[in-house]
């Protein structure tokens, strides 16, 4: 029979391994302590700097885009929550969620609700808060139907690409679980990068550890000290090994899960196909607009004067000095689609920017991908270009740009007016 103490002494003592392991933890603990939990929280406390703003890009060169656009480990950036921020010469204002409101709202209980996902467009890029068409076209439907309490909510961010927007859907349809989802994509999809968008979520540990560590307020203040003044690299990258963010078949693949995700809570679907203004020269490649901008200009000034021959010489001779070059190539369909056929000039423009190695707007083979899944899902689709040039004519629709893609209040009205049709006809 064991006696209680020879049970006592046969219990194994600390050995000097043991004893060493703990030290070891014990030191780690005090440097992560030191080293990196008190500077989180001094900075956290006493840090005058904004740590969530997002300045990788600065949306439009505007130098209060860092106060308007903040962080996220998702999306990459999102809009800052109950901000009020002089944007493009606009004031733009947001709820606690982070999306765009033209006026102050109550309660969402037992309301009717539309959910517009997208880009600038959609969030209402140089027009006012009550400029939006989300914002329009709530207005719209309080007045033709006062009985229902309608809410429209305007999820757009400068900058989403069809990857961001399937994210945005992922977040807010199940939450908010609106009545119908609205659908403005695809003008930064083709935009050339390092990576796809789906590429970079998928990026694995490191990816996944950056994302982590970029939560830290002390990580990213230590990180603009080394930056100084520099601004960090922008993602947007112009180089002859980019790829597009998505291609087209990523993006008809990330708009049909977004029609999943609306079927799934008994959401009706309505898209808007990307606007895309095809009478606005490429952009992104300045140096060769400025070395033509004389013939440019003499091409236009013909093209008042009514000299459609003239203009198609001087747009032919330097074609056939540069066959390749894409601005000449524009110049060339414009002369068409101003001075000769509207509609084949409108075939040229398209085929120019299916060239254009740094494309800045939707190309017409992601705006047909597009019309393509509505249609097979059988959702109504609406090409944004089409009805401009239904309401204004030819000539005029361009002038519902302010841009290359965004379109001025009118045309938002425009773009409203479809869906109150599709909604409430």
């Amino acid at each position: 029979m064991v006696s209680l103490h020879a049970m006592s002494t046969s219990q194994p003592q600390p050995t000097k391994r043991s004893q060493n392991r703990r030290f070891k933890l014990v030191a780690v603990l005090l440097a992560v302590t030191v080293f990196f939990i008190v500077p989180e929280v001094l900075v956290r406390l006493f840090s005058s700097t904004d740590q969530s703003s997002y300045s990788a890009i600065k949306f439009g060169g505007d130098p209060n885009s860092p106060k308007l656009f903040v962080r996220d480990s998702e999306l990459h950036w999102t809009l800052r929550k109950n901000a009020a921020v002089k944007f493009l010469g606009q004031t733009a204002t947001t709820d606690e969620r982070g999306f765009r409101i033209g006026r102050p709202r109550g309660a969402i209980d037992g309301s009717s609700q539309v959910l517009c996902i997208g880009d600038s467009t959609t969030f209402g890029w140089t027009v006012s808060d009550n400029g939006t068409f989300a914002d329009l076209l709530e207005s719209s439907l309080a007045k033709k139907q006062p009985d229902q309490h309608w809410i429209v909510h305007n999820t757009g961010v400068p900058g989403y690409s069809s990857h961001q927007m399937r994210q945005t859907a992922e977040r807010w349809i199940p939450e908010l679980k609106p009545q119908v989802v609205v659908i403005c994509i695809g003008n930064n999809d083709a935009w050339p990068a390092r990576v796809s968008d789906l590429a970079a979520q998928q990026g694995g540990f490191a990816s996944g550890l950056v994302n982590v560590l970029g939560k830290s307020a002390f990580l990213s203040w230590a990180a603009s000290l080394l930056r100084g003044k520099e601004e960090p690299e922008n993602p947007i990258y112009f180089a002859d090994d980019s790829v597009p963010r998505v291609s087209d078949d990523e993006m008809a693949a990330n708009i049909e899960a977004v029609i999943a995700i609306a079927k799934q809570h008994s959401a009706r679907v309505l898209m808007l196909g990307a606007p895309a203004n095809l009478h606005f020269p490429p952009r992104n490649m300045n140096a060769e607009i400025d070395k033509h901008r004389a013939l440019g200009d003499r091409i236009s000034t013909e093209i008042t004067k009514r000299h459609v021959d003239v203009a198609t010489k001087l747009a032919n001779d330097a074609l056939e000095k540069d066959p390749s070059h894409v601005y000449l190539q524009w110049l060339r369909a414009m002369v068409t689609a101003l001075a000769v056929d509207e509609e084949q000039g409108r075939v040229e423009l398209e085929r120019v920017f299916e060239r254009h190695r740094y494309p800045d707007r939707a190309r017409g083979t992601y705006r047909q991908r597009q019309q393509q899944v509505a249609e097979a899902c059988e959702i109504p689709f609406a090409d944004v270009n089409a009805l401009f040039v239904a309401n204004r004519g030819p000539e005029d629709a361009r002038k519902l740009y302010v841009d290359w893609c965004h379109p001025t209040t009118a045309g938002h009205r425009i773009m409203a007016h479809q869906l109150l049709q599709w909604i409430a006809p």
